[in-house]
């Protein structure tokens, strides 16, 4: 049973691009990055996962070129997330396939989640507020050299956490 927990974030990684509803074969594409996500839960396979999620990265990223508000930039929060909460617990199942594993770790990788949500739902909440802020107070020239520089910080701060995660 405890397998199924990724198969929580399933809803969302289709919702997403289907609540969009720009045409059907971005829905589509959705809805087949959902069967391969539920086909990596069922059989816990990671290269499975990596696909569905990857389609339904893509069908997002064409269904929503450009956050313009500050609820979109919630719905991409939630969306990453459970991307998350996908591979990362479908890695999980993987890696223990088979085992039998202590209720204490199942704990530890669902607070690990929760304080993941609750880290994503906090940068959103300052994008949110300070997006706005940012493109009043600054010429539109700068606004790509503002935009890299948030490219760059997310690059390293995801470079930090691998590099952390290994114990290099």
């Amino acid at each position: 049973m405890r397998r199924l927990v990724p198969g929580l974030a399933i809803p969302v990684l289709v919702g997403v691009p289907l609540a969009m509803g720009t045409s059907w074969t971005i829905d589509l594409a959705a809805v087949a990055g959902g069967v391969l996500c539920l086909l990596a839960v069922l059989r816990a396979s990671l290269s499975w996962a990596t696909a569905g999620a990857a389609l339904a990265l893509l069908s997002l990223a064409v269904a929503r070129p450009d956050a313009s508000s500050s609820t979109d930039v919630f719905m991409l929060v939630a969306f990453g997330s459970a991307l998350v909460l996908l591979l990362d617990g479908t890695h999980l199942c993987d890696r223990f396939d088979g085992a039998e594993v202590a209720p204490i770790l199942w704990r530890r990788h669902i607070g690990l989640w929760i304080a993941r949500a609750a880290t994503s739902l906090g940068i959103g909440l300052a994008i949110a507020a300070l997006a706005p802020l940012i493109a009043l107070a600054l010429p539109q020239t700068w606004l790509p050299f503002v935009a890299g520089i948030g490219i760059l910080a997310a690059f390293a701060a995801a470079v930090a956490w691998v590099r952390r995660s290994i114990g290099g």
